[in-house]
C-alpha cells in the first residue's frame, strides 16, 4: 500500500498543479510466484527401442520479474528458471548426459528474447520416438510473452541433432 499526501499550505498556492490530485491514493500490489515454492521433478521414460530417458528438472536461483500496471494495482510476477539434466541410456549404457541451459540455444541476434527467457518444459515425445528418442524443449519469455521450441534426437552412439521448431507451442 502506498500512502501519499500533499500539505494544505502547498495546495492553497495558486497555479499549483497538485490541487487536482487527491491527497490520498491507494495502490495494491499483487505478487505471483511461478512455480510456487521450490520444485524438483525427475522422470524416467523407458522406450521399446532399448532407450531410457531420464529428465531431472529443478528450480534454480535465476528469476525473471515482470510488472504489469493496472489502474490502482501493480501485478508483480516472479518467474523461476529451471535447470534440467537430460540423460539418455541405450541398452543400460549412458550415451548422452547434458545440462540444458539457454546458453546452448542462444543466438546473438535474438538477445532480446534470451535476456528474459526461462526454460519451461523438457519432455519426451514417446509417440515419435520409434527409432531414437525425440526430446522437446521449450523456453518462455514472460516479458515478451513469446516462446521458442527445439527438439533433440539422440542416436544409439550418443550423437545428437538439435533443431529449432518454428511456430510450434508444445503443451
Amino acid at each position: 500500500i502506498l500512502f501519499g499526501s500533499v500539505s494544505e499550505i502547498r495546495l492553497d498556492k495558486s497555479g499549483n498543479s497538485a490541487k487536482k490530485l487527491s491527497p490520498l491514493q491507494y495502490i495494491s500490489i499483487d505478487e505471483t510466484e511461478i512455480p510456487e515454492g521450490l520444485a524438483e521433478i525427475e522422470i524416467d521414460t523407458l522406450l521399446t527401442n532399448n532407450f531410457r530417458v531420464n529428465i531431472h528438472n529443478w528450480t534454480n536461483t535465476d528469476r525473471i520479474y515482470h510488472l504489469v500496471s493496472k489502474p490502482g494495482t501493480i501485478v508483480k510476477s516472479k518467474y523461476k528458471d529451471i535447470t534440467s539434466n537430460l540423460k539418455i541410456y541405450y541398452k543400460k549404457q549412458l550415451i548422452f548426459d547434458q545440462y540444458l541451459d539457454k546458453v546452448i540455444f542462444e543466438e546473438p541476434e535474438e538477445s532480446s528474447f534470451w535476456e528474459h527467457a526461462i526454460l519451461q518444459t523438457v519432455a519426451v515425445d514417446e509417440l515419435r520416438s520409434i527409432k531414437e528418442p525425440l526430446i522437446h524443449i521449450r523456453f518462455y519469455n514472460p516479458v515478451q510473452n513469446a516462446f521458442k521450441a527445439y527438439q533433440i534426437t539422440v542416436d544409439c552412439r550418443g550423437a545428437y541433432d538439435l533443431e529449432f521448431i518454428d511456430g510450434i507451442y508444445l503443451s
